[in-house]
């Protein structure tokens, strides 16, 4: 890591890091189909001036989180057995006859190793900092001992 970064631009690079993984993992696991979730990542660091608390956001398409769980694709919410349509996708025991759900994690994984990292390298450079305002603030001696 470069010792002069700040933490705004520390934050910065993360999220281009993170997304690129991201867009990796979509990639990999050919979570393709229109692009849709691709193009909808949004990522803004909010707030970094001096003595504001600095924030993050990323942000995509909604429908990425059920694939990444193997969830959705199938009836709308308060469909019921004995409804209208619902012997058309699914049998008895409920299951959809033609799409298999399956769980595609290009997500889950990701965003806790990414989330460990940040706080690695926050904590790396707020370390940094805290030693050289303290050797700037000791009085004659340049020398710390821990």
């Amino acid at each position: 890591m470069n010792a002069n970064l700040t933490p705004r631009q520390l934050a910065v690079e993360w999220l281009d890091i993170t997304v690129e993984r991201f867009v990796a993992n979509l990639r990999r696991l050919k979570i393709e189909h229109t692009g849709a979730l691709l193009a909808s990542f949004r990522k803004e660091v909010i707030g970094a001036a001096e003595g504001d608390q600095l924030r993050l956001r990323l942000s995509y398409a909604l429908y990425g989180k059920f694939v990444d769980m193997g969830v959705g694709r199938g009836h709308g919410a308060g469909i019921r057995k004995g409804d209208d349509g619902y012997d058309r996708l699914r049998n008895s025991r409920g299951k959809l006859r033609r799409l298999q759900r399956k769980a595609r994690p290009w997500y889950s994984k990701e965003v806790a190793h990414q989330t460990k990292r940040l706080s690695e390298l926050m904590l790396e450079l707020y370390g940094q900092v805290l030693v050289a305002k303290t050797v700037e603030a000791l009085p004659g001696e340049t020398t710390i001992r821990f």
